[in-house]
């Protein structure tokens, strides 16, 4: 009668990769360490627009061509979050500041796709567009301009704030993002 012990008595229980699967694993390795040779690396490792993360930052303004009332203070709490998150600069309310930032809201648009029998809707799209310009706290000089940031999400519930809040956390997570592109 045949059991599973008693054909591999005698043998060893490891099994070597195949050389194909080696191959690949050194083809791997190999091009890893030349990237990072050349000067590659992670987007979160890269320097910020604002240096090592000491220098100080502001918002010098939101302009916003909507009549949502909420939009600019949800917009510099989100931005504070996000630069405090990663450490990229030290928010100040008022005083002098190493750099300072204008918000321009390009566009916040909502569109319904899906309404009830009760004329309520159930379903629609919301876009916001941003840019952002960041000047020398000294000279207003521009240092910096992140061009458009655009970030849409579908939605369910029509004026769930929450909802909102996670578009403009996203907005200002792809726009954190860029400020880590120095070049």
């Amino acid at each position: 009668m045949w059991s599973p012990t008693s054909s591999c008595q005698g043998q060893s229980s490891t099994r070597r990769p195949s050389p194909r699967i080696a191959a690949r694993f050194s083809l791997v390795c190999l091009l890893a360490l030349f990237t990072t040779a050349c000067g590659y690396h992670l987007g979160a490792d890269s320097p910020s627009i604002f240096g090592t993360g000491e220098k100080t930052i502001k918002v010098k303004g939101v302009d916003y061509p909507t009549l949502q009332a909420w939009l600019p203070y949800a917009l510099r709490s989100s931005l504070r979050d996000e630069l405090a998150a990663r450490h990229l600069a030290v928010w100040v309310d008022d005083g002098p500041a190493d750099f300072e930032i204008q918000i321009k809201v390009l566009s916040y648009t909502t569109r319904e796709w899906m309404r009830s029998a009760g004329d309520r809707t159930l379903l629609y799209d919301s876009t916001l567009t941003v840019e952002a310009i960041v000047y020398e706290g000294s000279s207003n000089k521009e240092v910096w301009r992140s061009g458009p940031v655009r970030y849409t999400e579908r939605l369910e519930e029509y004026n769930d704030p929450q909802a909102s809040g996670e578009l403009i956390t996203q907005v200002m997570r792809q726009l954190t993002d860029k400020m880590r592109n120095a070049f």
